[in-house]
């Protein structure tokens, strides 16, 4: 039987697994457009590196990168255990 530990390794594999293939899609989750690569500029950032790679559609402007789909994914992750569903009689 798989520890908490080994299962949240997976996981986390996995997850980055999939935050790559996304990354390099050349067609937009969203429509379908063109995805080129974008270096934008992050002043805000604490790390001191203010480059930071992203992908931008050309058709409908949605940009991607590695924090914005590890954020999607927290946030669909927390709406889905969130949801209960309520029984009617």
């Amino acid at each position: 039987m798989a520890t908490m530990e080994q299962q949240a390794k997976s996981g986390e594999i996995q997850s980055q697994s999939a935050l790559s293939s996304a990354l390099s899609r050349s067609t937009c989750l969203r429509c379908g457009g063109l995805m080129v690569k974008e270096i934008s500029m992050d002043l805000l950032n604490s790390t001191s590196e203010l480059e930071c790679s992203a992908r931008r559609c050309v058709q409908c402007g949605d940009i991607v990168d590695a924090v914005i789909l590890r954020n999607r994914s927290l946030h669909r992750q927390s709406s889905v255990t969130q949801y209960q569903p309520v029984s009617v009689h």
